[in-house]
């Protein structure tokens, strides 16, 4: 493709109109370098009007429409996906144009292209995600509001129905991942339901260690193993990956590797067997020995360099200010669940944790106020009620995965406007010395966790400061996002896939 700007939905769109419409579509795949379609009546392809929108080239090959894309096929594949509404398929591992293939991606352009890679992993399953926000925000309510009592057996019965999408989420992340990167979709769902299977979570916690609450004195500590078992020899690293979403989305990427490599090796009349059954025992050592231990320690990494960072005289406003701003990337991914070591050792140096929390609060209210304004903004009435709907989950129960996945990792510049909302709350916490005296998730429910539990004259003046910052943030990020943020470009997003 020549021209610069490219317009990957409208070309893809193009093509469905030239291919004969949605309805004359059988299949399509693509191979390194060409758009391979399908269609169930050729007399309806117009092929020269094809090859007047800018590609490269444009054939057809038995009863089959190929379009020679170049280095963009796999953006203009994504794009057809969307736009045709056929199945995805893994890439057909052929090069018929080899001369197209030459240019390797930079490195720029190769870390520009994991977040929106994690989005497209995680997209798929936002409506189990906000079924289950939206569940949470109903049992809040009732126990907070209604005072329903939390033993009453509904309210039980719900509490752990709307668990079941953020336990099992490496699960449903595995599916989407296997989706995205061409793998067989129930490999993809094992990959991530060996993560969470519930004999290796035992393992993970008699590795890792825990406490046991002692009524009327201190808990007792039962300390881990260092192991969660042993595979071919090799100790297994005792990470817990329930609510995870990195670990099964590298597993299930180097797995696409693997499943592609299976596929070429393995004889056509064994493949069905054989593959899936190699494939689970490459990647089965390899997913536990190496590639989730490594996001897990990377997390643990992060928090101790946090907790490093804070003890250096004058640093702390600083670093209060970037956490809060870049605390999006933390929470894709994961990091966050490692922040309990950075806030109990922050807690206990200042007699309050003026970073976690605080930034935690501001993220998911800068977040629910770049939805907003999405919102409000957007024509499209799937766009806008989703957008709605994030900032209801992001406001009231805390759950910020829809959001970051559906509307701010999504549409890049309601991103960049939560970012510098949370960076002036962030300054302003910083400047007011605002810290929490409990810990928690960040909800509508959870902001006594600022309230200082000392017999002290302004017990509420932490909570007060607080609400301010968080206001304040939440009204920057909301008019940058009406100022930045537009629903055309949006448009070309969604079409891009």
């Amino acid at each position: 493709m020549a021209n610069e700007k490219k317009d990957f939905g409208a070309l893809a769109a193009s093509i469905v109109e030239l291919i004969g419409g949605k309805d004359n579509i059988a299949h399509a795949a693509h191979c390194l370098t060409r758009l391979r379609i399908t269609p169930k009546d050729t007399s309806l392809v117009k092929i020269d009007d094809i090859k007047k929108l800018g590609v490269i080239g444009a054939q057809m090959i038995g009863d089959q429409v190929q379009v020679i894309i170049g280095n963009d096929i796999e953006e203009v594949y994504d794009a057809f996906v969307n736009v045709s509404g056929v199945e995805r398929v893994a890439a057909i591992d052929e090069n018929l144009d080899p001369e197209l293939t030459k240019k390797k991606k930079s490195f720029k352009e190769i870390l520009g292209s994991i977040f929106p890679a994690i989005v497209a992993c995680v997209f798929p399953i936002l409506p189990a995600l906000l079924a289950c926000g939206m569940l949470q925000s109903i049992v809040m309510i009732a126990t907070n509001i209604f005072k329903v009592p939390a033993d009453n057996p509904t309210i039980t019965t719900l509490t752990w129905i709307y668990n079941v999408a953020f336990w099992f989420l490496p699960v449903f992340v595995g599916y989407a991942a296997a989706k995205r990167f061409g793998v067989k979709a129930a490999m993809g769902i094992l990959m991530g339901a060996i993560l969470i299977h519930p004999t290796f979570l035992e393992a993970v916690k008699a590795g890792a260690g825990y406490t046991v609450p002692n009524p009327g004195g201190p808990p007792t500590v039962v300390p881990g193993t260092g192991s969660a078992g042993s595979l071919f020899g090799f100790n297994i690293y005792p990470g817990d990956y329930t609510s995870t979403i990195i670990p099964v989305i590298v597993c299930v990427f180097v797995q696409s590797f693997v499943e592609k490599f299976l596929n070429k090796i393995v004889p056509k009349n064994i493949r069905f067997v054989l593959v899936p059954t190699l494939e689970i025992l490459i990647m089965a050592p390899l997913g536990l020995l190496v590639l989730a231990p490594i996001s897990h320690r990377l997390s643990s990494a992060f928090a101790g360099l946090l907790i490093s960072l804070f003890h250096i005289p004058g640093a702390g406003p600083v670093l209060i200010c970037l956490f809060a701003a870049f605390y999006p990337f933390i929470v894709i991914t994961g990091m966050h669940f490692n922040l309990m070591a950075v806030a109990m050792a922050i807690g206990q140096q200042f007699g309050k944790n003026p970073l976690t929390s605080v930034a935690g609060f501001l993220f998911q209210y800068t977040q629910a106020a770049a939805c907003l304004a999405v919102a409000l903004k957007a024509k499209d009435a799937e766009r806008r009620s989703l957008a709605l709907s994030c900032a209801f989950s992001d406001a009231v129960p805390g759950i910020s995965e829809p959001g970051m996945y559906g509307i701010t990792f999504k549409y890049k510049k309601s991103l960049y406007a939560a970012m510098i909302g949370s960076a002036v709350g962030g300054l302003i916490a910083a400047i007011l010395n605002v810290g929490s005296y409990a810990g928690g998730p960040p909800n509508l429910f959870t902001w006594a966790m600022f309230i200082n539990p000392a017999p002290v004259p302004d017990a509420m003046g932490d909570l007060k400061r607080m609400i301010i910052c968080t206001v304040i943030g939440a009204i920057v990020t909301f008019v940058l996002t009406l100022l930045f943020y537009k629903d055309e470009e949006a448009d070309q997003i969604d079409a891009q896939g």
